[in-house]
């Protein structure tokens, strides 16, 4: 069976941009995307990442261009104008303005419990497609992470072949297979989606640029120094970067130990005064669960523990 791209621009690509924050593995699953389109499907592209801290879960983007065979690759950096869009947090739509460069009839993808039409109007989106899943619940329930559900709505968007997707987890991951392949099946089945037609009072947007004019001496960047206290994360909010599930702490089960602070994507989550762990800072923690896994379990139970699945829009 020859496979067809969904959409191509005029240089001949189909654009896909992911949207995340350190951690999330957005990175990783685009990866195994372009190697699957020049493995298994023949064809030809670029591929992009921009690779957010994990300790602070920064935002992060990664970008596809795929394209046939024959055609010229004359184009690197990320994509502006994609055909899909895959938001790993609903929480970068305002702050990274996702909307700007999206192509008419695109196709978005949000890990979320809102439904299209809120999203719509989150995204001011022109027209196209909007697929809503509760990717992170699916990932807590089966035991995969977030990048699975999502990376399978993402096949889906590009029309990949399932069993020959499916089949390269297997191969990439065999210790999760299960887990994994778990989440891919279960955000098929578990879509919120809806095409809307154009909309006059949601424009089609040019993608956002960054320009300081002119480059030279008077407005260049400053080398070799860092500004600490502009740059710095004291007494900042990463909120942003923990949507979802947060871990619980039980202090009368704490021993002291301390396994969690080696662990800890961001130190900054895990409060420790006097020797021992106090309490976490949820603007930090972007709920990983590491500490969850190594907390040892006492008489008195873990004190680090999962939350009941609670998702935050």
């Amino acid at each position: 069976m020859s496979y067809q791209l969904p959409a191509i621009d005029r240089l001949g690509f189909c654009n896909v941009f992911l949207s995340a924050i350190g951690g999330d593995g957005a990175n990783m699953s685009a990866k195994l995307l372009f190697k699957i389109a020049v493995t298994e499907l023949d064809l030809d592209g670029a591929y992009d990442a921009k690779y957010g801290s994990e300790k602070k879960g920064t935002a992060t983007d990664v970008s596809l261009r795929l394209c046939y065979k024959g055609t010229a690759v004359r184009t690197s950096g990320p994509t502006t104008t994609p055909h899909i869009l895959a938001i790993f947090r609903p929480g970068l739509i305002e702050t990274l303005q996702l909307n700007r460069g999206l192509q008419a009839n695109a196709t978005v993808i949000v890990n979320t419990t809102q439904t299209p039409d809120e999203i719509r109007d989150r995204l001011k989106m022109h027209s196209g497609r909007i697929v809503c899943v509760d990717a992170e619940t699916i990932a807590e329930e089966t035991g995969s992470r977030l990048n699975m559900p999502m990376m399978a709505l993402i096949c889906r968007a590009l029309r990949f072949p399932q069993e020959q997707v499916e089949a390269v987890i297997a191969k990439t991951w065999p210790y999760a297979k299960d887990a994994n392949l778990g989440a891919f099946k279960a955000a098929y089945d578990g879509v919120n989606e809806k095409e809307f037609a154009p909309r006059a009072d949601y424009p089609l947007l040019p993608p956002a640029l960054v320009a300081r004019g002119q480059i030279g001496y008077l407005n260049m960047l400053n080398g070799g120094a860092i500004d600490a206290m502009t740059h710095s994360t004291v007494n900042r909010n990463n909120q942003v970067a923990g949507y979802g599930f947060v871990p619980t702490f039980d202090p009368s089960a704490c021993t002291g130990c301390a396994v969690c602070m080696t662990v800890c994507s961001d130190p900054g989550g895990i409060v420790w005064k006097d020797g021992k762990v106090i309490g976490l800072d949820y603007a930090f923690c972007k709920g990983c669960m590491r500490c969850v896994e190594v907390c040892p379990q006492t008489k008195k139970g873990k004190a680090l523990n999962r939350p009941e699945i609670a998702q935050v829009a």
